[in-house]
């Protein structure tokens, strides 16, 4: 999830507000720890979740010639920045195989999502894309009448890697036909390793997540084992706010009656990118911008360039590339339409802090960072000439 202050998401109201649960850290008797007391397990995981992310092909290649002239019909979550970058690389490699691609922009809330499947049906493409996570368990009836037209169904970044394939997932029976997964819970287990090595070990941290969306419950539990596990010095706090609350202006209350409770909170941790404005007003009217450090998930421009900054309690970011993920997704569409079997796709991740936010390459999109392998080994795999 990306930043999502002040959009249509607001409009996604009913999602019941989960209690806070408060959990304490303890020792775990098989870490071993490295200098300053950190277990070695933690500092190994940092050394490869700030690396370059490896790519590796999928799948075996692509015939390119399957795929001129097949319409695909994108319905995105929303349109947020995150969802345009994403599409900004999915349309990149579209338009170099020939592909069309429609765009369905909405207000981010399912009888939104209900009228964009209707209006794909109704067009008859050759792939709908459920594009950057809107929900499938509220479509089901409209996946089960894309399927009975003859159109698969492609899901993107909304399960976990750890996720079962179609059929087989959650909401996938009714005929979606393949997935693009994020590993959420490696995500999650990255968040909660950063802040046990930058605070060696003493961190009193707020989590910051959100409630009724299916990859949360996943990754909460996962950063609260690690701390469990790896951080006896570290205490723990987990406030969730609802989907309606990140399109509202101002603080999120439940950070700030935290803040209240525990005036030594050390570590913020809003767990998307979206969570960050709210949890940072929160930090900002408590008079504690100086004294509380944050990091979040997704790489939003606005997050690594606060990073870069110095200036800003975010410090640190668990950045997804966009166009990596618009490739990624437009890989799994290009096998659907050129008659393979899907295959296991999953997006990649790095942290970026102060010891390497310079090879992003500076604004306004800080999207660099992740290497060229990617671009050069997808449009190999497709045989389609790279761009530039």
């Amino acid at each position: 999830m990306k930043r999502f202050a002040s959009t249509p998401l607001s409009l996604m109201a009913g999602l019941a507000l989960v209690a806070a649960i408060a959990c304490g850290g303890s020792s775990n008797n098989n870490a071993s720890t490295s200098g300053g007391g950190v277990p070695s397990q933690v500092t190994d995981n940092l050394a490869k979740f700030t690396a370059i992310p490896v790519w590796s092909a999928p799948g075996p290649a692509v015939d390119p010639s399957k795929l001129r002239g097949k319409k695909i019909f994108t319905i995105p979550i929303a349109e947020t920045p995150f969802t345009q970058a994403v599409e900004a690389g999915e349309k990149q490699a579209a338009d170099a195989a020939g592909v069309k691609v429609t765009v369905f922009p909405n207000q981010g809330n399912p009888a939104a999502w209900v009228q964009g499947m209707q209006t794909a049906i109704s067009q008859h493409p050759d792939l709908i894309n459920l594009d950057t996570a809107p929900d499938p368990r509220a479509l089901q009836p409209q996946i089960a009448a894309a399927k009975a037209a003859g159109i698969p169904v492609l899901v993107t970044h909304f399960y976990d890697a750890i996720s079962p394939d179609p059929p087989a997932c959650d909401g996938c029976a009714p005929g979606v036909t393949a997935v693009v997964k994020v590993p959420f819970t490696v995500v999650a287990q990255a968040q909660a390793d950063w802040v046990i090595n930058n605070s060696k070990g003493k961190a009193d941290v707020l989590i910051v997540s959100i409630s009724g969306l299916s990859p949360v419950p996943p990754m909460e539990q996962k950063m609260l084992d690690e701390y469990k596990n790896y951080c006896s010095g570290c205490k723990t706090k987990l406030v969730e706010v609802t989907l309606e609350q990140i399109g509202q202006a101002g603080p999120f209350s439940q950070v700030s009656s935290a803040l209240v409770q525990d005036p030594n909170i050390n570590y913020v941790d809003p767990m998307f990118d979206a969570l960050i404005p709210g949890s940072l007003g929160a930090v900002q009217a408590a008079g504690k911008a100086n004294k509380i450090k944050m990091l979040s998930f997704n790489g939003s421009a606005f997050a690594l360039q606060d990073v870069a900054s110095g200036s800003s309690p975010v410090i640190a970011d668990v950045a997804e590339p966009d166009t990596w993920v618009g490739y990624a997704n437009m890989d799994q569409a290009f096998r659907i339409l050129a008659g393979m079997s899907p295959v296991s796709e999953v997006t990649p991740f790095r942290i970026f802090d102060q010891a390497n936010i310079s090879e992003t390459g500076g604004g306004p999109n800080f999207a660099g960072g992740y290497g060229n392998a990617y671009i050069t080994g997808f449009f190999q795999l497709w045989g389609l000439r790279a761009p530039g």
